[in-house]
């Protein structure tokens, strides 16, 4: 300000030119005439009776409220930015094609990072629509009694969430074994209308069988039923629970919002369990939220279901996996049934897939065998004709012709029991189990023995291997015991001088 009076004075007073005013002053031509137009416009005249504010008040006015910038509707810009690869540039280009005059980047950026900490949605990652289901067993279980036995029994709690809309799916199960697990997962992505690309469990056993921070080894059954609604399984890191703090989150509300409302209802089954979660959930999902429009429900229907993959055409069926190794007769063995697999297989190690309808056998990925589901606890066997040898020839020499040959060197109860037991099926190699299983009894017992319960087996005809070890074993028990030895003294026998090391020693 001194240096704009002192321009002033000059012109006024001493009359200088332009130039001459800006050397005494140190300043440039331009400077001095931009000072002495704004004192035109602003009518200053000399002598100046004015303070320095009043006088920069005066040269420097301030500028003209211009028409206030265009805001980018912040709502909008949220769940715009769930959807898989939008950034905040693109929505902030696409804002100024519509508002040319509207708010800069950094402002954009700015308001955005205030909308959400106004409204407590901040969060150490950005959940993308449709993206990921986050999914674990709640830690609190729901009580209810069994009405035929009294038994007070306690329903354990499933809970699924996509974190994106926050928007959750509850059922409770008996326990929570595999084959509920994987229930679970199925109603929850019929429930969602769809299916995320990536599930995340937690680290239970029903998801991982081995563990590992960077390779789990997960259940193959999970792994099936992932693989059929093409969803990747990526398990949480073991007690890294910010891998799915969303469901966490979720497990707390649930637990408030529903398991704690339910504390005092009496329930005589998981039906009416579920009956009653059914309720509660969805009041929860229609329930405002605080800081922003809308609901659970509304938040699911903009963000995550329209980036859901379709359902599958087929519902998946649960099946569960289980390692074997082909027997000697070509047959293969789940939960004490048998099934046969083509008899080239025999000794090779493989994978059984079983469902309530079939069963399948895998060697690698290739499926080298399919058979009905058996429950008939009379007839154990499943066996198809095109996967028996010509002739119906056992491999590796087991056949009927040797069982009886072995069985005639006992005596001929014993072969006609061995005759009885192959006779028994319509395969004669679903017999060669339990007739190897007599030639280990023999192998225990004295012929006779075996010779007295083969007999009572054949006279009973209760002609199978199970049976003939508990007879055996009564027969043995029987029978008188042996005398034991006794040594026959004789003066030709050798004493200990007759060997290397004994008493006598050869010069």
């Amino acid at each position: 300000m001194l240096k704009a009076r002192e321009i002033l004075r000059l012109k006024h007073d001493v009359g200088l030119s332009l130039r001459e005013i800006g050397q005494s002053c140190n300043c440039g031509k331009t400077t001095v005439s931009e000072v002495l137009e704004r004192a035109d416009r602003a009518g200053i005249a000399w002598p100046i009776d004015l303070s320095d504010k009043q006088l920069i008040s005066l040269l420097h006015p301030p500028a003209d409220h211009r028409k206030a910038s265009a805001e980018p509707d912040l709502e909008y810009i949220f769940y715009e930015m769930k959807k898989k690869s939008v950034t905040l540039m693109l929505l902030w280009e696409e804002f100024k094609e519509k508002h040319a005059d509207g708010i800069m980047y950094t402002q954009f950026c700015e308001r955005y990072r205030n909308f959400k900490k106004n409204n407590q949605i901040t969060m150490r990652i950005e959940h993308k629509a449709g993206e990921e289901v986050q999914v674990d067993w709640a830690g609190q279980t729901i009580p209810y009694t069994d009405p035929d036995t009294g038994e007070i029994k306690a329903a354990s709690v499933f809970v699924a969430v996509l974190p994106a809309s926050a928007y959750p799916f509850v059922r409770a199960y008996e326990d929570t074994k595999l084959s509920n697990w994987i229930d679970a997962h199925v109603r929850a992505y019929e429930y969602f209308g769809g299916v995320p690309k990536v599930t995340i469990p937690d680290n239970t056993k029903t998801a991982v069988t081995t563990p590992d921070r960077v390779d789990p080894v997960l259940n193959k059954s999970y792994s099936d039923m992932a693989r059929h609604y093409r969803s990747t399984l990526v398990p949480a890191r073991a007690g890294k629970p910010k891998d799915k703090a969303a469901d966490e989150n979720m497990v707390g509300h649930i637990s408030r919002r529903i398991i704690a409302v339910l504390r005092n209802h009496q329930f005589f089954s998981v039906y009416e369990i579920n009956q009653a979660i059914a309720e509660e959930l969805a009041k929860l999902i229609n329930r405002p939220f605080q800081k922003m429009e809308g609901n659970r429900q509304t938040a699911f229907e903009k963000i995550d279901k329209p980036m859901l993959q379709p359902l599958p055409t087929r519902r998946y069926e649960y099946a569960d996996w289980k390692e074997a190794k082909v027997q000697f007769n070509y047959h293969v063995e789940y939960q004490g049934f048998f099934y046969s697999v083509h008899y080239s297989h025999v000794g090779k190690r493989c994978s059984i897939r079983a469902t309530p309808l079939v069963i399948e056998i895998y060697l690698g990925m290739e499926r080298i065998a399919a058979n009905p589901r058996n429950y008939n606890t009379f007839n154990r066997y499943t066996t198809l004709p095109e996967h028996m040898p010509e002739q119906h020839r056992a491999v590796f020499g087991w056949n009927s012709e040797r069982f009886l040959s072995w069985a005639e060197k006992t005596g001929p109860n014993t072969k006609e029991l061995i005759q009885s037991v192959l006779d028994s099926r319509e395969y004669e190699v679903q017999t060669y189990r339990a007739c190897m299983g007599i030639m280990r009894i023999c192998k225990s017992y004295p012929t006779q023995v075996m010779e007295n319960a083969s007999r009572e087996a054949l006279d009973k005809k209760t002609c199978s291997f199970k049976y003939l070890s508990i007879i055996a074993k009564q027969h043995a028990a029987k029978a008188p015991q042996s005398s034991p030895e006794i040594i026959v003294k004789n003066d030709n026998v050798r004493g200990i001088s007759a060997y290397a090391g004994g008493g006598l020693h050869v010069q």
